[in-house]
């Protein structure tokens, strides 16, 4: 499990694509990565901002091996970002992300800023069924 403490979650709205940004934040608690495939798929620098609203982690994937070795059944992976609702895990996004090769790869945690605010964002990766 990896942990990345974030203080401050820098939130842009771009005003034109490539172009400049208006600023504002919002506090979060932490984004927490439990990565099923960590025997394949190590994560890494993980930057959190946003844009156009989006909650976006920015991070650098590094591949061990193919994640057909971690028993995926493609290269192609599921996440899935959440909080903790009153005891209750309220999904934010789910996506899908192909593993090929490392690099940087951004997850969307969240459509809306405020519903990760002052909260714990889990991430969980995993493989994806069959294609």
């Amino acid at each position: 499990m990896m942990v990345i403490r974030s203080k401050l979650i820098q939130s842009a709205v771009l005003a034109v694509l490539g172009g400049g940004a208006a600023v504002s934040s919002a506090h979060a608690g932490e984004v927490t990565f439990q990565n099923s495939l960590r025997a394949c798929v190590t994560i890494t620098d993980v930057k959190i901002s946003t844009q156009a609203n989006l909650v976006l982690a920015s991070t650098n994937i590094q591949m061990r091996k193919s994640i057909a070795e971690c028993r995926c059944l493609s290269a192609v992976a599921n996440y899935t970002s959440s909080v903790d609702a009153g005891g209750v895990r309220d999904v934010l996004q789910s996506g899908s992300i192909v593993l090929l090769s490392g690099g940087a790869k951004t997850f969307v945690l969240a459509s809306d800023p405020t519903s990760v605010a002052n909260k714990r964002v889990q991430v969980t990766l995993s493989c994806a069924g069959p294609l």
